[in-house]
């Protein structure tokens, strides 16, 4: 079944030069002559053969005689590896656009196309410097913190984020689906874990997002400044609270005298310690995903940890 190789290899550099269509034209012809049990008659099989075993005589002619006497089963296995290779990414692709990853149902494991979907882009971005490693816990839900959802839902996903990361705010519109979706079935969390370092004004930002929580108006302040990456200096975070007509004494007294940075350092330290490195890192109840996630590998964990608690 050397045609059948033939025909994928030279059908790919026909793509790029006219030279290698007339091969690929025979080995089509080939093919479908032998699918339909009948001979080759254009003898290209009998060409490649001649060849790959001549060039191997050349250098190995003991290899060479062994590779022409059992050419036919040798290439019986590269089609049936070629096949399951083809296969396999087939597979891979479908779970691409279905769970958002390669490999389904286990969306940790490694997957040849997330520098496509990452577009390339490195997640030192948005971790702490110097520090990877393994979560050891889970975030603690306190009062004080923003949340959307029933106390008492069955699934709690809380998410440490930073304002200033572009993964955060990549993950943005499916945290917005999620809720959407799941509405009241789960409560959702969202934890201060600001990247000062990488992203000056994430820190401030953060602060700012409580001034306006205060004003009952978080998760408004929060798409905005989702919206608007870069823009945390003081007057542009005076400007959101402004454009949702929240109390602009109360908002730059509370922003101006940092009324919330120990409740956004509890936040970051609560989190470093427990391993958390990068942002987004999601909890699912006590399942942890780092790094942003499609809606579909979320539902799964979602819908799975709905399904226990049945």
């Amino acid at each position: 079944m050397i045609c059948l190789i033939a025909l994928v290899v030279f059908t790919v550099l026909g793509l790029f030069s006219a030279k290698y269509r007339t091969i690929a034209y025979e080995a089509f012809d080939c093919v479908f002559r032998r699918v339909t049990l009948r001979k080759c008659t254009s003898g290209l099989d009998k060409r490649l053969k001649s060849q790959i075993t001549g060039k191997l005589m050349k250098r190995s002619p003991g290899l060479g005689k062994a590779i022409y006497k059992h050419f036919e089963v040798i290439s019986w296995i590269f089609t049936v590896a070629m096949i399951l290779s083809l296969g396999y990414s087939a597979y891979s692709v479908y779970n691409l656009f279905a769970f958002g990853n390669c490999n389904g149902p286990i969306p940790d494991a490694f997957c040849v196309f997330d520098p496509f979907i990452s577009g390339g882009q490195e997640t030192a971005e948005c971790s702490v410097e110097g520090i990877t490693g393994e979560i050891t816990g889970i975030l603690n839900v306190h009062p004080n913190d923003p949340y959307i959802g029933p106390s008492d839902a069955k699934v709690t996903v809380i998410e440490a984020g930073c304002f200033g990361c572009p993964f955060t705010r990549q993950a943005f519109p499916m945290v917005k689906q999620m809720l959407d979706h799941y509405g009241d079935q789960i409560l959702f969390v969202y934890k201060d874990f600001p990247m000062s370092s990488a992203h000056p004004g994430a820190q401030e930002a953060a602060e700012a997002s409580h001034c306006a929580q205060e004003q009952g108006k978080y998760w408004e302040y929060q798409d905005l400044l989702f919206a608007n990456p870069g823009k945390t200096e003081f007057d542009d975070l005076i400007g959101f609270a402004k454009s949702l007509e929240l109390d602009s004494s109360q908002f730059s007294k509370c922003l101006s005298t940092r009324k919330y940075k120990s409740k956004v350092d509890a936040d970051f330290r609560e989190a470093f310690e427990i391993g958390v490195y990068g942002t987004p890192t999601f909890f699912i109840n006590d399942q942890v995903l780092v790094g942003p996630k499609s809606f579909n590998e979320l539902k799964l964990i979602i819908d799975s940890k709905l399904a226990e608690g049945a």
